[in-house]
């Protein structure tokens, strides 16, 4: 998905590089029919908005074709058990590690951050309900993993609780209304004046042991 709303700012800028890099991003834009400037563009957003998160969290990459594998090979019971206590313990130590603590900001910030490293994500806020689809082209007990995870943290840390309205072998669509406590005062309206549409990796990433 392309991400959408006004254009935002842009500023020329002049960095040294080696030549060879310079050439392989030549050649890069090229193969993608885009020009130079769009394609460094794209590069920074993804650091910017995953890339510099992967050393701290400790995340490798892995193949759908690994992942699909692992969850074609497990019970639905053992998936959806596994995904519970990685919301409730795994998640609240990531949230943690990133923002230092545990609030409905901070939640939703780490649902951005969660959400960027699918083949793509989209979300929107309407009257007090946050709605958001990814898009994993896995399969549909990473959905039930999925859907599990999601509603586990949500519950454990900020008292919500999440509605699936689709569920497919490749995407999911799940919506929540704004907790109560600590949440009217502004937090709601700074996060979703922040957030966009957005597109991101073709491969997805995940921390081991865990699977997102």
């Amino acid at each position: 998905m392309l991400k959408s709303g006004a254009a935002k700012k842009t500023e020329t800028v002049s960095y040294r590089i080696r030549s060879d890099l310079k050439l392989a991003l030549e050649e890069e834009s090229r193969r993608l029919g885009i020009n130079p400037n769009a394609l460094v563009s794209q590069i920074l957003t993804r650091h910017i908005d995953w890339g510099r998160f992967i050393g701290r969290l400790n995340f490798i990459p892995v193949s759908k074709d690994f992942l699909r594998l692992i969850f074609d090979s497990l019970p639905r019971e053992e998936i959806e058990k596994t995904a519970r206590s990685l919301g409730e313990t795994a998640a609240h130590e990531e949230i943690l590690f990133l923002f230092t603590r545990i609030n409905p900001v901070t939640v939703l910030q780490f649902l951005k951050l969660w959400a960027s490293h699918f083949d793509a994500s989209d979300y929107q806020y309407e009257g007090g309900r946050h709605v958001y689809t990814v898009k994993h082209d896995v399969n549909l007990n990473y959905s039930y993993f999925t859907k599990e995870y999601l509603s586990s943290l949500l519950r454990s840390s900020i008292g919500t609780n999440v509605t699936f309205e689709t569920m497919s072998p490749n995407s999911v669509t799940f919506a929540f209304t704004d907790p109560q406590s600590d949440w009217n005062n502004g937090g709601s309206k700074r996060l979703n004046e922040t957030s966009t549409k957005k597109s991101s990796e073709t491969w997805p990433t995940t921390s081991a042991p865990q699977h997102r």
